[in-house]
């Protein structure tokens, strides 16, 4: 996986990034200088694609309603194990590869482990918790997409790329190149060829 590079040189993998993220939106109180601008720009990136596909089933007929059992709520995340976390990560981030998966995770286990960060350890849990349902949720609805609405999707964010910084057109680049965002495969390629066409 290509890594991300940073306005202070330093270089991220998506892992690292998701993080970071996690971090970053768990300080609100934080000063927004101390947000990474590329940090802050990907996560706007997630939101948009969230709000984009739920934009596009909107406009769509509803399917007959089929009743069926009630799920489980889910685990509050003051109260997730290991194991729950680990499962969280499997069902969230399968778009990255197994190793990948174990290095968010060991991530997040150093951060919940650093003594500095005790005070705020019930809150980056959270925050993590809910950036990965917010990933989930972003995947599984640009994967309802018709191809035409993945098409038109895919063409719009060629639009909006043309308009970025090079900073942020080369790191929304690598990871499509890298596969390392929360998109279903087609429309990956179709992001894809969408930016090689407006090039």
């Amino acid at each position: 996986m290509a890594p991300i590079s940073t306005r202070s040189g330093a270089r991220l993998s998506r892992p690292v990034l998701v993080l970071m993220l996690v971090l970053v939106l768990a300080f609100p109180a934080a000063p927004a200088a101390a947000a990474d601008p590329l940090l802050m720009f990907m996560l706007g990136f997630a939101k948009n694609l969230i709000e984009s596909a739920i934009e596009a089933n909107a406009a769509k007929p509803a399917p007959a309603a089929i009743v069926v059992a009630p799920a489980p709520l889910p685990k509050a995340p003051a109260h997730m194990d290991a194991a729950d976390l680990r499962a969280l990560v499997d069902e969230s981030f399968g778009y990255l590869s197994s190793a990948q998966r174990a290095e968010l995770l060991a991530g997040l286990d150093k951060a919940l482990s650093d003594p500095a960060n005790a005070p705020y350890r019930d809150a980056i849990l959270a925050q993590f918790v809910g950036v990965a349902r917010q990933v989930s949720f972003a995947h599984q609805q640009l994967e309802r997409l018709s191809p035409e609405d993945k098409q038109a999707l895919a063409q719009r964010f060629a639009r909006n790329y043309r308009t970025l910084a090079p900073e942020y057109q080369q790191a929304l680049s690598q990871q499509l190149r890298a596969r390392a965002l929360p998109l279903p495969a087609d429309l990956n390629d179709m992001m894809l060829s969408a930016l090689a066409s407006a090039q």
